[in-house]
């Protein structure tokens, strides 16, 4: 096992296309719905792409056997007033290697390329009823509210979002 922050995209795209479609497919609630397209996800990673290459996004990735089984995005806020503070995003996790506490690995290194960076909260939201949202609680995310209905699955059905925040300890370290 393998994670890496990447700073392009590209030589890892055929990877990242079937990750998200595996995602979206299996019911993963990260803002798309089933059924996704092929051409549809590689749109979304080449936007992502311009993102990681305009600073405003970084983008944490876990290969296994020389292929990407999970992905982590951390948004950089621009405002002058939030540099100390970015988003967590579209914590992904292929079907075939979940149970292995790979969530768990991304989220370390969120929080390490984040203090590296300088970010001192991070801030992120999950379906209430996802299973990421006890591995959230048990890695000491703290929980600051609840928004009823904010998200749609693909059968129509509302469902509820926690919203968590973590303070992290700003480093010096190098993560790349």
């Amino acid at each position: 096992m393998e994670l890496l922050k990447v700073d392009n995209l590209n030589p890892y795209m055929d990877d990242l296309i079937e990750l998200l479609c595996d995602a979206v497919d299996s019911g993963a609630p990260i803002g798309f719905l089933p059924p996704m397209s092929d051409s549809e996800a590689k749109a979304y990673w080449l936007s992502i792409n311009d993102d990681l290459q305009a600073n405003s996004r970084q983008v944490l990735l876990v290969r296994e056997d020389d292929k990407v089984v999970g992905s982590v995005q951390i948004g950089m806020s621009p405002k002058a007033n939030a540099l100390h503070r970015c988003d967590v995003e579209k914590l992904m996790v292929h079907t075939q290697a979940r149970e292995n506490g790979l969530g768990g690995i991304l989220m370390q290194g969120v929080e390490r390329v984040a203090a590296s960076m300088q970010r001192q909260l991070l801030i992120l939201e999950v379906r209430s009823d996802d299973i990421a949202h006890d591995m959230y609680v048990n890695m000491g995310y703290i929980p600051f509210g609840e928004v009823p209905g904010y998200t749609r699955s693909a059968n129509g059905m509302l469902h509820n979002s926690t919203f968590f925040y973590k303070e992290i300890e700003p480093t010096h370290e190098v993560f790349s």
